[in-house]
């Protein structure tokens, strides 16, 4: 016959001894992967949608620093282009 004591502190090192997933909880999984909270903190299925949602992300920051420098390579032809105007103004290519 177990003690009370007995079972307390086997079940307290059962719930010690299990991972759980960071975000749905779960303790059973085949595979357990990386996550924001450090590695083996997801569960298989929440680790494959946490690395999809980031490289989504990731994608999106991309294109917009993508957007970013064509902007920034407009901008710079812009001025290029009123600069080489003003120059053949002044030396009399162009008549106004």
């Amino acid at each position: 016959m177990m003690d009370l004591k007995e079972w307390s502190s086997s079940s307290e090192e059962l719930n010690v001894n299990r991972k759980c997933c960071a975000d749905c909880k779960t303790t059973k999984t085949p595979l357990w992967r990386g996550g924001p909270a450090g590695p083996k903190t997801l569960c298989n299925a929440c680790g494959i949608r946490y690395r999809k949602r980031r490289a989504c992300w990731r994608k999106g920051e991309l294109k917009k620093q993508k957007q970013k420098q064509k902007q920034r390579w407009k901008m710079l032809g812009e001025e290029e282009q009123a600069a080489v105007c003003l120059m053949a103004l002044s030396c009399g290519f162009v008549f106004a």
